[in-house]
């Protein structure tokens, strides 16, 4: 799929990211194949959830994002992480409260956390086929990407309410975001 993106090709924030993200440009490759994504998409949703590292503490990798307190749950009695990170892990922000993996998984190295990712964006449940006659290709990705970010239950709430599914996303624009950011990265050549 071609994106639009409203961003300038020149965008300074953009072209950092875009330093960033060559860096792990062999394992966006691999997730892109193992999951059948293109690798715009992966490189719009590393922008949105991390900036590629620039925007975590610290930057890179092993940093994580997302300190607002929360209730507490069984395996967190307190309202952050005792380690004392965010809640949200690594490159793609692996939140700590709703996948193992953040807890006691690999997420601070790039390849897995970006292959982790990458398998939550590929849920089965949001394929065009299992959605309806009305749900185009690009629907069902918006779909995908905005149950990254706000669950897959949910969104499949606002489906079936028929609301837009980024309705109870970040900033209410979670997967047309991470679109326009995919846009840009085609500008730049990523496919």
């Amino acid at each position: 799929m071609i994106f639009t993106t409203t961003y300038e090709k020149d965008n300074p924030s953009l072209l950092a990211q875009l330093k960033e993200a060559n860096k792990y440009l062999p394992w966006i490759n691999e997730a892109a194949q193992k999951f059948n994504l293109q690798p715009s998409i992966i490189a719009g949703l590393g922008s949105r959830e991390s900036h590629w590292g620039l925007a975590l503490k610290p930057e890179g990798p092993e940093g994580t994002g997302d300190f607002i307190e929360r209730r507490p749950k069984k395996f967190r009695p307190g309202t952050l992480p005792s380690d004392g990170l965010g809640f949200g892990r690594g490159l793609l922000q692996i939140d700590f409260d709703w996948h193992e993996f953040a807890r006691i998984g690999k997420w601070a190295d790039p390849r897995e956390n970006i292959l982790y990712g990458c398998k939550l964006i590929n849920e089965p449940i949001f394929k065009k086929s299992r959605l309806g006659g009305n749900f185009s290709e690009k629907d069902s990705l918006r779909a995908c990407l905005a149950a990254y970010n706000a669950g897959a239950w949910r969104v499949l709430r606002d489906i079936k309410q028929e609301i837009d599914v980024d309705t109870h996303t970040s900033g209410r624009n979670y997967s047309a975001d991470v679109i326009n950011r995919a846009g840009w990265f085609q500008l730049q050549g990523w496919t």
